[in-house]
């Protein structure tokens, strides 16, 4: 199988958990968006590199698909008192065995899925910031209303949004990534402003 297939599967596996999930449409819609928006910036951050960006593609749309099987999927116990990237990480490993990825790929995949949150190798660090420009640059209400539609109360979500944002923009390596997640830090800042007082 050649990168372009590999990457055409990854694509339509993960858009197809979410459409098929149960979470509502607005929700998925925006999970859809980010995880594709993740593979976006990754392929900008690493634009010019010699790096084969196969399996940190694969692993940039498939970081969060654990979210589609949320609720009442038959994948329940099989994630079960999992960390999120523990769960996009199995989900993800048996998406690439059925499909019969190359061993090394899904080895590849599964570790930077695993450690993307906490970054320890240059390519963790690229998914990272990739991760987190596209959650600064659109997801932070698509994360809101999930947590609303999950029976959160408003002022903690607030609170909590707060964090989120300052944590994600400090977290970014990259002079690159910095530069481009600005603007979105602001405008996330200012319009959990005007929430406090809605």
């Amino acid at each position: 199988m050649n990168r372009e297939e590999m990457i055409e599967k990854t694509e339509e596996f993960m858009i197809d958990s979410f459409e098929e999930g149960e979470l509502p449409s607005v929700i998925a819609e925006g999970m859809i968006r980010h995880l594709l928006q993740t593979r976006d910036y990754l392929l900008q951050l690493t634009e010019g590199s010699q790096r084969d960006t196969t399996a940190l593609e694969i692993a940039a749309l498939l970081h969060g698909v654990e979210r589609a099987f949320r609720r009442g999927s038959k994948y329940k116990k099989l994630l079960k008192g999992k960390k999120h990237e523990e769960r996009s990480m199995i989900l993800a490993k048996n998406f690439m065995e059925k499909k019969k990825f190359p061993k090394k790929i899904i080895s590849k995949v599964e570790s930077l899925i695993e450690k993307h949150e906490e970054a320890t190798t240059q390519e963790t660090k690229i998914l990272r910031d990739a991760d987190n420009l596209s959650f600064l640059e659109n997801t932070l209400p698509i994360w809101f209303e999930t947590r609303l539609w999950m029976g959160e109360k408003r002022e903690t979500i607030i609170e909590d949004s707060k964090v989120i944002i300052d944590r994600k923009f400090k977290e970014i390596d990259s002079e690159r990534a910095k530069i481009l997640a600005k603007r979105f830090y602001r405008k996330w800042k200012d319009w959990l402003e005007q929430k406090e007082f809605q």
